[in-house]
């Protein structure tokens, strides 16, 4: 073997191996650590005077992204509705959403299925109560069944058993 096939064979040999390296280590650095959202359903309540006896919009957001959920944990409900679709066209891969609006005395069962997600950082409930207030509640179970309670100018969001 002459000289430059040996030095080419190393530094063939020596790039495989740096390659393999970096390919080990690639995908921890790249692959996302969230929960994968697995709810078996979630259950919706409103009170009888829920948002002084007018129906309430209720948004459940998703984020997937460390960046955009430090900017979502500290939105009011009222900023989250007025600026989410601008959100969601700006950042179509950061946020995903489901909505609906409840009147008072309603109830839903929602089928797990329908928050099909890939893992996410972190999911919020945002009720648009005409009252003041940050109107947002962090889910932190991410399997089981759900229930949110919407009353006169809170909600709250609890595990069912």
């Amino acid at each position: 073997m002459t000289d430059f096939a040996r030095k080419l064979a190393t530094w063939c040999l020596t790039a495989c191996i740096a390659a393999s390296l970096g390919g080990c280590a690639m995908p921890s650095v790249l692959s996302f650590k969230g929960d994968k959202v697995k709810w078996d359903a979630m259950a919706f309540s409103a009170s009888d005077d829920v948002n002084n006896n007018s129906p309430v919009a209720v948004d459940v957001v998703f984020v997937t992204d460390e960046a955009m959920l430090a900017r979502i944990a500290e939105l009011p409900a009222s900023k989250w509705f007025a600026g989410r679709a601008d959100l969601v066209s700006t950042f179509p891969k950061s946020i995903g959403y489901r909505s609906w609006e409840f009147v008072p005395g309603q109830h839903l069962d929602v089928p797990g299925d329908t928050f099909d997600r890939p893992r996410v950082a972190a999911a919020f409930v945002f009720a648009n109560y005409a009252g003041p207030g940050a109107h947002r509640v962090r889910i932190e179970q991410f399997s089981g069944r759900l229930a949110v309670q919407l009353d006169d100018n809170t909600l709250s969001v609890s595990a069912v058993k």
